[in-house]
């Protein structure tokens, strides 16, 4: 081998161990980066002289592991979103500690009936019935609020999602043109592919993709869905967030979609933080309203119709209607209406059964009422229905005879609302009336007699009468019928069944949720761990090989001064 050979060996073998020792220190310098894969430099000998003559710097990289990682990220991104929105309603149902959660304040509403029944004239226990409705109905509205608070926050979530998979898909599309140009030109892209591998993480995180590359080192994304997020270019997504949601507010009618590059995705979107927020908003959350609105206009219903149907004792100077009507109203009823002007102690002043039937309009109803003895009755300019005791002597009670009024078959008073005790007809809107809130006085406990004929001077009401009560509580205890709403099926169940099956189901949710983001994060760790056993930076390795690589260059280094020597030595002979 001639001199010059060596020396060509040698210098090759020096710039060989300089790009290791170079190589070697990065990897020990970032060595805690867990986005940063081990780098290696491969060499390649010329047949002629066995010496390297050129190298190239490589990543570790395992690509199952890789796309493992990727999966998982997007199954820990869904999970976990869940598990947070699911922790923040399990605070708005309440506990039972604290007595604040749906059966706790049902519960105590059926209490408070049975302690008014056993003393039907104790103020006290009026007012504390009309308290315990009350806390009921601001349970079951405050609930409400805070499922619309949750889905608005969610819908606002989507929103800013959509901005950070766009940023994502921006990084990815800059780093794929890179890693394009650099490894056409034969250049190290190492690095560069560490932080596009990272950057594809975080975006399957936020929505769920696949991917390949390309043969050109260019990453292509779709979403599960199969839509293109990258190529040569990155795709964009597009949404509008309402400022609030309400219970009506639902997709596709009020709610706009999600678009990728004009394509309504919102569908398709299935994993990752997006597709939970979706879920949250769409599915998991509307699900929990209807299941309330179910047990809130269930309980307006059957409520009122009983509260209705019976009176406060002493009975009021006048019943206004809750609903609002014209006197141009068509009227379609059968059966007979009872009417009563009693005085204070509930003696009937005067009487009159009406047939219902007889009557095609409002008008000519209200005449009919207009016309008895001791009564008024008209319809207001704000549209309400008024029958009023004339003077304001007595009050006004009133009775179905095998009454029934409109489609739905109700009871006359039922059909007005002239004793409400709920008002609202929905989860969000459920209140106690406005006229039992301000005087607990009005509600209604006993019921007007309709087994015999009433007559002037006759007992009409009595103070310690508690059929009303009675009946409420009745129906608080027996079956009803629930039509389908979310996961619950038609079922015919008991209020308070029906409440404690909401409850342990929202609890379900809640405790499946945690689980689910419990294990996917493990999943997504475990991925993440074996990817960095198989990639990651040995410190003790890397400083073990700096040392083997600084003595081969010092070794070469030596060589080519020696070479040196004796190309001096020669031109010392020759000359």
């Amino acid at each position: 081998m001639s001199l010059s050979s060596i020396i060509s060996s040698a210098s090759s073998a020096l710039s060989t161990a300089q790009m290791q020792i170079a190589v070697a220190n990065a990897n020990v310098a970032n060595a805690d980066d867990l986005t940063y894969t081990k780098k290696t430099v491969s060499t390649t000998a010329t047949t002629a002289l066995n010496s390297a003559s050129s190298a190239t710097v490589q990543r570790a990289a395992d690509t199952y592991l890789a796309k493992t990682v990727v999966k998982t990220a997007a199954a820990s991104g869904y999970a976990s979103t869940i598990d947070a929105y699911m922790q923040s309603y399990d605070a708005a149902l309440g506990s039972v500690d604290s007595g604040d959660d749906l059966s706790s304040l049902l519960d105590a509403f059926s209490s408070a009936l049975t302690a008014l029944s056993a003393s039907a004239d104790s103020d006290t226990a009026k007012a504390a019935t009309v308290s315990a409705a009350s806390a009921l109905a601001a349970g079951i509205s405050g609930l409400s609020a805070s499922i619309q608070d949750l889905r608005t926050q969610a819908n606002t979530e989507i929103a800013t999602s959509v901005d950070t998979i766009n940023s994502t898909l921006s990084t990815l599309s800059s780093l794929n043109d890179q890693i394009v140009s650099i490894t056409a030109q034969g250049g190290d892209v190492t690095a560069l592919q560490d932080q596009r591998d990272a950057a594809l993480t975080t975006l399957s995180g936020l929505i769920g993709v696949s991917s390949y590359t390309t043969s050109d080192n260019r990453l292509v994304v779709y979403t599960t869905g199969g839509d293109q997020l990258l190529g040569t270019t990155a795709a964009k997504l597009s949404y509008t967030a309402s400022s609030a949601l309400s219970s009506t507010s639902v997709y596709p009618t009020s709610i706009a979609g999600i678009t990728l590059n004009g394509k309504d995705i919102t569908a398709s979107l299935d994993s990752g933080q997006l597709g939970a927020l979706v879920t949250l908003r769409d599915t998991t959350l509307t699900g929990a309203q209807a299941e309330l609105d179910a047990l809130a206009s269930t309980l307006i219903d059957q409520v009122n119709a009983i509260a209705n149907a019976g009176s406060a004792v002493p009975a009021p100077n006048a019943l206004t209607s809750a609903s609002t009507v014209s006197s141009t109203d068509a009227f379609s009823a059968t059966g007979t209406l009872r009417v009563a002007v009693v005085d204070s102690s509930g003696s009937t002043v005067s009487t009159q059964d009406i047939d219902l039937s007889a009557y095609s309009t409002l008008a000519d109803l209200v005449s009919a009422l207009d016309a008895m003895d001791g009564l008024s009755a008209s319809i207001g300019s704000d549209g309400k229905l008024s029958i009023t005791a004339d003077d304001g002597a007595g009050g006004v009670a009133l009775a179905d005879v095998g009454a029934k009024v409109g489609a739905s078959s109700q009871g006359f008073s039922d059909y007005f609302g002239f004793n409400d005790l709920f008002s609202g007809s929905t989860a969000a809107d459920i209140a106690v009336s406005s006229k039992l809130s301000g005087d607990y006085s009005l509600l209604a406990t006993a019921a007007l007699d309709t087994t015999s004929t009433l007559a002037a001077g006759d007992r009409a009401l009595s103070t310690s009468d508690s059929t009303t009560v009675d009946k409420l509580s009745a129906m608080l205890s027996g079956a009803l019928s629930f039509s389908a709403a979310g996961d619950q099926a038609a079922k015919t169940v008991t209020l308070s069944s029906y409440a404690s099956s909401f409850v342990s189901g929202a609890a379900t949710l809640v405790s499946n949720a945690s689980s689910s983001a419990a294990s996917a994060l493990s999943a997504y760790e475990a991925a993440t761990t074996r990817l960095q056993n198989a990639t990651a930076v040995n410190v003790d390795e890397e400083l073990a090989l700096l040392t083997t690589y600084q003595s081969q260059y010092e070794a070469n280094a030596q060589l080519v001064s020696m070479v040196q020597e004796l190309f001096d030595t020669l031109i010392q002979m020759v000359n």
